[in-house]
């Protein structure tokens, strides 16, 4: 019975997935909220392809696949304007743990909504890692989530084209009590009741 149940898992993890962990195309924001602010935004967001080379790349600020950053971080170094360092859904953050100290810009990439792997990403990133650097997300970011992923540990947002940015900053002052630990150290709702005698 453990045999059929060992090859029927793999045959659900050999399925072609729903959505990639990856972004497909390269992402260009006009703006983008940083630490609750509306700010223009230079950052290419550079999609992973099997093809992909230094020669590539666009002038200026740019962010990478992580892939991309191991194998020529010198040579991305060297380079005019900001590099920031793509960790992809299917990545994992405690791979990289000797990295952080030479990247000061994070993104993550969410290719779906529903997706949570970018917000453990996140929440590792700052308590497990200390990552005291810009983590932004860009993709499939919902109004809905801004939230939840500044208590994870984003402190940046791209919003897909069309959406209302002014509108989007009043998910921070939407939640004015929590009930569960992030990495933000918000005080719990618990925290705050005063014990009956």
């Amino acid at each position: 019975m453990s045999t059929t149940k060992t090859i029927a898992n793999r045959a659900i993890k050999a399925r072609a997935k729903a959505t990639p962990d990856r972004i497909q195309n390269d992402i260009v924001s006009a703006k983008a909220i940083v630490d609750q602010e509306i700010v223009n935004n230079a950052i290419h967001h550079v999609a992973e392809t099997e093809e992909l080379s230094l020669a590539d790349l666009p002038v200026g600020d740019i962010s990478v696949p992580m892939n991309l950053w191991l194998d020529h971080k010198s040579e991305l170094q060297a380079r005019d304007g900001l590099v920031a360092v793509q960790i992809a859904a299917d990545e994992f953050p405690e791979d990289f743990v000797e990295q952080y100290a030479e990247i000061s810009h994070i993104v993550l990439p969410m290719v779906a909504h529903i997706d949570g792997r970018s917000y453990s990403h996140a929440y590792k990133l700052r308590t497990r890692f200390n990552f005291k650097g810009e983590i932004r997300a860009i993709g499939d970011v919902k109004y809905d989530q801004l939230s939840f992923l500044t208590r994870s540990g984003c402190n940046a947002f791209e919003l897909p084209e069309g959406e209302n940015l002014d509108v989007a900053l009043n998910a921070f002052s939407e939640m004015s009590d929590v009930y569960q630990p992030s990495a933000d150290g918000a005080p719990l709702i618990f925290s705050r009741r005063r014990t009956v005698h």
